[in-house]
């Protein structure tokens, strides 16, 4: 058993995400609501999301200098070498001889394998960069998988899509960490005056310029703690999800229906736009993720959501034509929010992107029923796979005439510049791009329904 310090704890949940599948984000919030120090909170959540996104560069690495296969090693073993590979290689700040030193501590509780923990990271630590990857030229597909750690068949895909530069510029950003956006809650604080409070408390803070209610913060320490957000100011939510409400635009006493709800980012975000006037009917198949709906807008204060456990294919109890704004987030690859997600390019298969645009498009049929005529119906998904979301937007308005594009450009709160932007944007649709825009990866379309 590893020990109790940053480093340990950061093994035993890499060792349980390998071991179980567990998700690596759930356990690190577990992890981190027992810990008080800022720092030491900070250091565990880079090297979890760290050594996750980097597995296959480090890896690579290491096997260089492994006289036996990862895989012959024990887990926890593995995890050591990780963690401590990555600290040699990717974080400046922490001394060299202090990550060797300490992941031989860790491996002391597998005493068999103490000498060659020792032995590999000094290996690692006398060879640094210094590393004969795969021909960048003739193995394109495996130099970008390797060096940037992706699985091969993402990187084959988007060499085809955009070619090597912006695939590569791609993996670079998506190994990046995360930046942390919340949403102002203008239900209650004006922005300024949340930048004000949290920037009184030492919370480093920047306005967005895509979204009206957005900051992005640094320097927080733990988000459950800040005053702030106890007073229910703010919630967590990238920018480029914040998008969608401004797109969905519903007004006052409008009847909303969010298909797709938890855990509530978005559908709060509706509600908020609404001045919590009306009625939101947001759906979700599982019952603690309504919870989780539940307990984020009582925090806001917001009263106006009703939810419903119900499959979004089905959607019972909602009448046709009875809606006038209608979401549907759809389940998809998420393939757009690897930065924030840093397992999940280990945990999917191109086979999902061939399964999923069926679920897609049943849900995205059942939710276009429930458009009121002169209502808009919404779409959106975090992917950036075009199976998911332009070819499905394709087949999609084939059978449905009724519903006629609406020009993003109009839409969004920020100014479209890019021509390729504005050429998509007329047909109802914008796909955000992590290389290109520096979000997340976010596709919106949306449309209005001129008849029956």
């Amino acid at each position: 058993m590893t020990r109790e310090t940053a480093r340990g704890m950061a093994a035993q949940i890499l060792t349980r995400v390998e071991v179980e599948g567990a998700y690596a984000n759930l356990l690190l919030q577990r992890t981190l609501a027992k810990l008080s120090d800022p720092r030491e909170r900070q250091f565990i959540t880079l090297l979890v999301n760290g050594v996750l996104k980097n597995k296959l560069t480090l890896d690579y690495a290491l096997r260089l200098h492994l006289s036996k296969p990862m895989s012959a090693l024990p887990h926890e073993i593995r995890a050591i070498l990780r963690i401590g590979a990555f600290q040699l290689l990717f974080v400046d700040r922490v001394p060299m001889a202090v990550a060797v030193n300490e992941s031989v501590e860790l491996a002391k509780s597998f005493p068999k394998f103490t000498g060659l923990v020792n032995v590999v990271l000094r290996k690692v630590l006398a060879n640094g960069w210094n590393i004969s990857w795969p021909d960048a030229k003739r193995e394109t597909v495996r130099y970008l998988s390797v060096r940037y750690s992706h699985p091969e068949w993402m990187i084959q895909r988007w060499l085809k899509r955009w070619g090597k530069d912006e695939t590569e510029a791609l993996c670079l950003i998506n190994n990046e960490p995360a930046q942390t956006w919340i949403r102002t809650n203008t239900l209650k604080i004006s922005r300024q005056d949340l930048a004000d409070r949290l920037m009184g408390t030492g919370v480093l803070v920047e306005f967005g310029e895509r979204v009206p209610e957005s900051l992005r913060i640094q320097n927080f320490g733990a988000i459950e703690g800040l005053e702030a957000f106890k007073a229910g100011y703010f919630t967590v939510q990238d920018e480029s999800s914040q998008l969608i409400a401004h797109v969905v635009s519903p007004e006052a006493g409008q009847r909303v229906l969010d298909a797709c709800s938890a855990p509530g980012g978005k559908t709060t975000h509706l509600a908020q736009m609404m001045k919590d006037e009306g009625v939101i009917v947001a759906f979700d198949v599982h019952t603690h993720k309504l919870e989780l709906i539940e307990q984020l807008a009582q925090r806001l204060g917001i009263t106006c959501i009703e939810t419903r456990l119900g499959d979004a294919r089905d959607l019972t109890g909602i009448e046709p034509c009875s809606q006038q704004r209608v979401l549907v987030d759809a389940p998809c690859s998420g393939l757009g929010v690897l930065r924030r997600r840093s397992d999940l390019r280990w945990q999917k298969a191109e086979g999902d992107i061939q399964d999923l645009p069926v679920l897609q498009l049943a849900i995205l049929e059942r939710a276009a029923s429930c458009v009121d005529v002169g209502g808009d119906l919404i779409y959106s998904t975090c992917t950036i796979e075009p199976e998911e979301n332009f070819e499905l937007i394709k087949k999609f308005r084939s059978a449905h005439p009724e519903f006629e594009p609406v020009n993003l450009a109009d839409a969004l709160p920020f100014k479209l510049e890019d021509p390729r932007d504005l050429q998509q944007a007329k047909k109802g649709m914008l796909q955000l791009l992590p290389q290109r825009h520096g979000t997340d990866g976010f596709f919106i379309a949306k449309f209005h329904r001129t008849g029956s």
